[in-house]
Formats: C-alpha cells, sequence, structure tokens
C-alpha cells in the first residue's frame, strides 16, 4: 500500500507561515526592559576604540561581538598600525592607509601621527600632499571639509551652517591658487586644508570637532585640470577682480555671523597677490593668519637667529639675498626687516641689509613690474641678471631660496657662497623635494661642509670628510600648530604683526645647544608636539598682556589653562560615570491623603 505525501494547498501554506511568524512576533516581556545603545555611534570614528573596548563595555553598550573576542591596549593598537604602515610599499599607499584609519578610529589615527611625526609627516604633509593634491579626484572618498563655490554667493553661511560639527573655532581655507610648488590646483587645494589642519590636533592637541577645512572654488586656470575627468572642482577658469574680492568678503562675514568673532581663520595657498591682499584687508578686523606670509615668516626669522647664535655675528651686521618673490620670500623678508628696526635700524637702514632677487634678476629700483610689496626692498644699483653674479657682488652671509625650482642654487652659486663666508647660511625652502633649489649633500658638498642647511622638505642625514650632518628642515608645523592652540584657547580679537616676533623667538630659543652643535638650525621635527605647547603659551601670553582676548578673567597659569582645553590621545572609559546614592526610608503603611487639586 503506497501514501502520496499531501501537500498544502498554495492559501494553507501562507496562511500557516503567518501564523509561525505571529508566534515568533509575541511580546517578550523579560527583555523588553533592556536600553540598546546605538551601535552605530559607538563604531563611529570619534568613539571607536575598537579591540581596545573591555568587555565590559561592549556587553553594556550592546556591541558585543562585532570585534573578536580579544582585547588590545592603545600600545599594542599603535604597534598594529605600525606593521601596516610599514608593509605599505609606496607613500601614496601608506596615505591611503591611514586616511582611512583617520575615518575608523579618529583617536588612533592622531595618536600614531603624534608618536611618529618625523615618519609620517612627508606622507600626509609634504612631499606625498603635493603628489595626492595633484591627483586629488582619484583619492577623494570621504566630505572632510566644506567646498564653498562661485555659484553659491549670497548662499555662503547656508553652506558653512551644513557642516556636522557645529562648535567650530578654526578654519584653514584655501582658494587652490597656489599649492606648493604645483601652482594653481583649483578645487584639488582641499587636500592641504585637510593635512594641514589634522596638525592642529595631532601636533597642537586642538579638538577635531572645533576644526574646519574648507576650499574656496573660484575655478582654475589649469588646463590639464580643466580638461580632467576625474577633476571635482567647478569647470571654469578662475574668477578674480571685484566678483572674487566680493566673494571672500561673503566668505569671512558668514564665518564670524556662523561660528563667531574670535573664530580663527587660516588662510592657506593663496596666490601671492591675493594673500597679501586678503592679510592687509582682514588682519586687524577678524583673527586672521596667512601661513604662507606670517607662519613662513617665524619660522623663517627663528633660523637666522640660531645662524646668529651660531656664527656670533649681529642680524644687522649681515646681507641677506632672498631668491624669489613670491609669498614665502616676501614673509620672510618683512618679518626680518620689523626685526632689524627692533634693534634700533631705521627703516631705511634695515632695508638696505636685504635684497631680492627673482625671474628678472636682482630687483632694483630701475626694474620693470616690480609688486607693490617688493618696492621696499629695491636697490638705487644696475640689475645684476646672473645669480652667481649677483652673489659674487652682494657677499651675503645667507642665501634663501623660494622659488620652485629644483637645482637652481648650483655648484658654481654655493662654491661662490662659501668662497666669502666661513659660515655661510643656506635655506632651500621650495617644496616638495625634487622644487628644492640645492640638496642638503649638494650644500654640505660644495661649501666643503661649512654651510649652515635647512630646507622645507625633508633630506636624509649626509656624511662629508667623515663627518655626519643632519640636514635641519625649517617646516611650518614648528609654528603654526602652536599659533592656532594660543589663538583658539585665548580667543584671539586679531594677531598683531609683533606677535611673530614672538613666535620665532620662541622657536629659535627651542633649538638645543646640542643641535646647534651639529649645525641644525631648528629643533627635530619630532619635537613638534612639546613645541607646539611651547608656541601656544607664548602666543596666549602676549594676546593676554595686550589685552587682545576675550577670555577674562585672564587665567592665573597659562600653561595649565591650555592644557585642560587640549584633545587626550588616550583612551577613556566608554561607559558614563557612576556613583553611590543613599537608600531614604520608604514610608510603607502611611496614609496617602490626596489634596484636592481640583
Amino acid at each position: 500500500m503506497t501514501f502520496t505525501k499531501l501537500r498544502p494547498l498554495p492559501r494553507l501554506a501562507s496562511q500557516l507561515r503567518a501564523i509561525g511568524r505571529s508566534f515568533l512576533q509575541v511580546h517578550n516581556d523579560a527583555r523588553s526592559h533592556i536600553v540598546r545603545p546605538d551601535w552605530h555611534n559607538v563604531t563611529d570614528g570619534k568613539l571607536n576604540k575598537g579591540l581596545s573596548f573591555t568587555i565590559e563595555e561592549r556587553q553594556r553598550l550592546g556591541v558585543h561581538g562585532l570585534w573578536p573576542c580579544s582585547y588590545r591596549d592603545l600600545e599594542e593598537q599603535l604597534n598594529a598600525v605600525w606593521v601596516n604602515f610599514q608593509a605599505r610599499k609606496g607613500n601614496i599607499s601608506k596615505f591611503t592607509y591611514i586616511n582611512s584609519l583617520s575615518h575608523r578610529h579618529q583617536r588612533l589615527y592622531y595618536r600614531f601621527l603624534r608618536d611618529y611625526t618625523e615618519i609620517v609627516m612627508p606622507i600626509i604633509y609634504t612631499p606625498t600632499m603635493g603628489e595626492i593634491v595633484a591627483s586629488f579626484g582619484l583619492h577623494f572618498k570621504y566630505p572632510d571639509g566644506l567646498y564653498i563655490t562661485i555659484f553659491d554667493r549670497g548662499h555662503i553661511r547656508n553652506v558653512l551652517e551644513n557642516w556636522k560639527e557645529k562648535h567650530v573655532r578654526a578654519l584653514c581655507v584655501t582658494d587652490g591658487g597656489r599649492v606648493l610648488g604645483l601652482g594653481d590646483m583649483g578645487a584639488n587645494g582641499m587636500g592641504i586644508s585637510i593635512g594641514k589642519i589634522s596638525l592642529y590636533t595631532a601636533l597642537a592637541g586642538v579638538a577635531p570637532q572645533q576644526l574646519l577645512p574648507v576650499c574656496l572654488d573660484v575655478g582654475t586656470d589649469n588646463e590639464e585640470l580643466l580638461a580632467d575627468p576625474l577633476y571635482v572642482g567647478a569647470r571654469i577658469n578662475r574668477v578674480r577682480g571685484d566678483e572674487y574680492e566680493d566673494f571672500m568678503q561673503e566668505f569671512m562675514e558668514a564665518t564670524v555671523e556662523c561660528f563667531g568673532g574670535d573664530t580663527f581663520i587660516h588662510h592657506e595657498d593663496f596666490a601671492t597677490p591675493n594673500a597679501i591682499k586678503f592679510l592687509e584687508k582682514y588682519q586687524y578686523s577678524h583673527c586672521c593668519f596667512n601661513d604662507d606670509v606670517q607662519g613662513t615668516g617665524a619660522t623663517g626669522l627663528a633660523g637666522m637667529l640660531n645662524v646668529e647664535r651660531l656664527t656670533k655675528r649681529k642680524l644687522q651686521d649681515m646681507i641677506f639675498l632672498f631668491v624669489g618673490a613670491g609669498s614665502a620670500a616676501l614673509g620672510i623678508a618683512n618679518m626680518l626687516l620689523t626685526a632689524l628696526q627692533g634693534r634700533g635700524l631705521s627703516l631705511d637702514e634695515a632695508a638696505s641689509k636685504i635684497y631680492l632677487f627673482d625671474q628678472n634678476g636682482l630687483v632694483t629700483c630701475g626694474s620693470e613690474k616690480i609688486e607693490e610689496q617688493a618696492k621696499t626692498f629695491a636697490k638705487p644699483m644696475d640689475p645684476i641678471k646672473d645669480l652667481v653674479a649677483a652673489v659674487e657682488q652682494l657677499k651675503p652671509a645667507i642665501l634663501l631660496g623660494a622659488t620652485g625650482i629644483g637645482g637652481l642654487f648650483t655648484e658654481e652659486v654655493l662654491r661662490s657662497l662659501a668662497k666669502h663666508q666661513e659660515r655661510p647660511a643656506v635655506f632651500a625652502l621650495s617644496n616638495p623635494t625634487n622644487k628644492t633649489e640645492c640638496t642638503a649633500e649638494q650644500a654640505y658638498t660644495f661649501t666643503e661642509g661649512r654651510v649652515l642647511y635647512c630646507s622645507g622638505s625633508p633630506f636624509p642625514p649626509v656624511v662629508f670628510n667623515g663627518k655626519r650632518f643632519t640636514p635641519a628642515q625649517a617646516n611650518n608645523c614648528l609654528v603654526f600648530p602652536g599659533i592656532a592652540l594660543g589663538a583658539i584657547c585665548a580667543r584671539a580679537r586679531f594677531l598683531p604683526e609683533d606677535l611673530y616676533a614672538e613666535v620665532a623667538a620662541t622657536l629659535a630659543k627651542s633649538t638645543s645647544e646640542e643641535r646647534l652643535a651639529a649645525g641644525s638650525l631648528y629643533p627635530a621635527i619630532r619635537e613638534a608636539h612639546s613645541l607646539a605647547l611651547d608656541v601656544g603659551v607664548a602666543v596666549a601670553n602676549y594676546l593676554f598682556e595686550n589685552g587682545l582676548s576675550n577670555i577674562y578673567p585672564v587665567p592665573k597659569d597659562v600653561c595649565e589653562f591650555i592644557q585642560k582645553t587640549q584633545y587626550r590621545l588616550e583612551y577613556q572609559s566608554a561607559l558614563p560615570p557612576t556613583w553611590p546614592y543613599p537608600d531614604f526610608p520608604a514610608c510603607r503603611g502611611k496614609d496617602c491623603k490626596a489634596k484636592n487639586i481640583l
């Protein structure tokens, strides 16, 4: 006898499945009291600790099981990051890895930057950042800043209000007009704003939620970018003139309206005429800072103060030859001019010590097309078109290059310089490395090891005649994070020019005697973290002493006051604090009489 398997009718099968689901959906009050945290918050990069969450934290936060059961403390996590970082073969690959880390583990990322500053700096800043900016559209993944285009005129405040954080204290803004040694990079310049502002946190401890990178996209005249299908910016030629300046004015006003009048506004990589124009326009009406002019100026002056310490010659007795007349060279020249005047020289006497050499040769009173900012340094003398001839005639104690022209300081130039000075100083400041006026090896070789050399990009140690030289890096990261820290903590109204002399003096004094004895004009980059606090305290003290702070009363201990505001690079408990409460006696057995409340 055979039986056929009965199949439920389609409608009956549907009903049975519905009944099954209804049993599953029956309310179970045994678990309804448990408050489940949103695990998306816990795994957000700002809060995520990864394997550093304790088992108790994982269970109480409702994220147990999202990670393997093992536990790693912060030091073990740093070691894992270091191993991963080393495993990446090229600089671009290393950048991609740590950029991803910044979104997954924010605190771990900044701690890695701080602990490995000297190694990571060339990756997140120059020279690798130059490569990233050149191909920014290929690397763009995350909305790490605000893009405000020329088409947002009349609505800039609306765009600023779209930013995810509402307590912004500092912005780093660029229009991509002159990025590193690359020229006009348009909206790709955002990479610089992001890279710079990350150092505010890693080196100075400014909380990342207080920081906003901004790109003002007003187009580009870079034809390669306009033709690049991966370019992320507005495909128009760069807007100039009144329209551009009105756009900038609206941005500055909207920033103050949105975030407050003492918001720190860092201008970065604007073309030289615009950089100087906006600095002159906004320096005393806003808390405004231009790193290319003032940051570079303070850094350069600090190196020259250390040349003075090493050679035992006073700055006022030296001749300075600046090759290049861009924002960096002019920033240092003007800072030096102010310093010389502070030593008793008149304006004309101070200017007579400083010579500029641009693409047309030595800047003289008869030179054509002299930029307004360079006229102070024009000399009443015959023109000199050749750099070697200029060095031979002027016999400068310090030769400074900020041209973006790699190899400009040739063997002949360097030998001529060394012929007239016992300890010549060479500042080869252009970035990235292939744009540097001369390498460290060339400088030491062609001056027979007598040069005091520093560069904008890092160079490895050089051995000459059996002696090891460690080139100093004249990197603005030694000053701008501290300037931002001091200005933000003191809530500066504005930042006067004299402030940067204090910054330069602080940086110069921070260079150890040991490094000076080795011919190094600056502290090591690995010291940038501790130096940022020193600079920040110097800036804040200046602001408090000169009545330029919105903080009242003035803190008794400025250093302690600043340290309390700094972003912690150690993990804290992810659980809210608990504390004991007394047991209150119960009122059992007593009549409860309700008052007439109607």
